[in-house]
């Protein structure tokens, strides 16, 4: 009988821990990208860069409340990156691989966020995105995201946040579109960045 209550005590002290580095995980994130959906043509500017959500309002009553599903980006260009990794309290080694990495994102990165009603709707594995130039029409790069399961619902459902590193240079103005493998459509969201 001690031995169970011991087991559980230890199993809720695992289950608290873990669920404090969720909320903390979600709270270390641009509130401009958790707070609320971005509804179409809405501007938004993060990092001295222009985003403009062109398409992908989500048609609900929800729209522009914190209670619809949220799918948001932010760029970051690589001597932004490089920045960011100089003054994280990151060790020494973390520091080295990632500005390996970050050397080879010739295009800087991408933070996407997304929250959904439904755990398996938030898995990133389901999306994709793709980076085409100022005329919209040359495909630049795609790239799948890889299996990442959903957040511990904070207030707006389930959530997912990823860093996507651009392999190629880009410039401004180029767009980023963000699909969902499981929606009807084309394109889902299409976001415009410039300076």
């Amino acid at each position: 009988m001690k031995t169970k209550l011991i087991l559980a005590i230890l199993l809720l002290m695992l289950f608290v821990k873990g669920f404090a580095q969720e909320v903390m995980s979600i709270v270390s994130i641009r509130p401009e990208l958790t707070e609320r959906p971005w509804i179409d043509h809405s501007t938004h500017h993060l990092n001295g860069f222009t985003i403009k959500m062109v398409f992908g309002e989500t048609p609900t009553k929800y729209r522009h409340s914190n209670l619809g599903q949220i799918t948001t980006v932010e760029y970051l260009d690589q001597g932004q990156l490089l920045d960011s990794l100089d003054r994280s309290d990151l060790d020494t080694h973390q520091k080295t691989e990632l500005r390996k990495k970050f050397l080879e994102a010739k295009g800087g990165a991408v933070n996407l966020f997304i929250s959904r009603a439904k755990e398996s709707d938030a898995n990133f594995k389901w999306f994709f995105i793709v980076i085409r130039g100022e005329d919209d029409r040359k495909k630049i790069m795609e790239i799948d995201l890889e299996y990442q399961a959903a957040k511990i619902p904070e207030g707006n459902g389930w959530w997912n946040y990823t860093t996507v590193l651009l392999p190629m240079a880009v410039k401004t103005p180029f767009y980023i579109y963000v699909n969902d493998r499981q929606s009807k459509s084309l394109s889902d969201f299409k976001f415009l960045i410039d300076r």
